[in-house]
């Protein structure tokens, strides 16, 4: 069995990788339950998470207000759900306003997006 590797994403200077859990994987319906994944590990509300840092005196930090890419799998494990994906800024007390946001089941039209956006914010912020 080949091992199932990560979704390659083309990340520009200026973003860090919170987490990362999106695979270049199909959801598999389960054969035993109609409503579940079998793989349904790769496919829960955590995917990914990535934020938009800044450069102050050549050291990299994060804002207390930034970007945020933030992608899941919703329902949760359900196999009629679909990737939702969202850009958004979190303010100082750690609210999120929504700037953008995609749903697909197809996970190369999601990467496209994650990277659309990762080139369309990329402009690092030198203090």
């Amino acid at each position: 069995m080949d091992k199932i590797q990560l979704m390659p994403l083309r990340i520009p200077k200026g973003f860090a990788v919170c987490y990362n859990k999106f695979y270049d994987i199909e959801p598999i319906k389960s054969e035993k339950c109609d409503n579940l994944i079998e793989n349904w590990d790769y496919f829960t509300q955590d995917i990914l998470q990535i934020i938009k840092m800044d450069l102050r005196k050549g050291v990299w930090y994060i804002p207390k207000e930034h970007l945020i890419i933030d992608l899941g799998w919703y329902p949760d494990s359900c196999p009629d759900g679909m990737y939702g994906l969202e850009l958004s800024v979190v303010r100082e007390d750690h609210s999120w306003d929504i700037i953008e946001q995609k749903e697909s089941r197809d996970r190369f039209e999601i990467r496209d997006t994650i990277e659309r956006w990762l080139n369309e914010n990329s402009g690092v912020k030198k203090t």
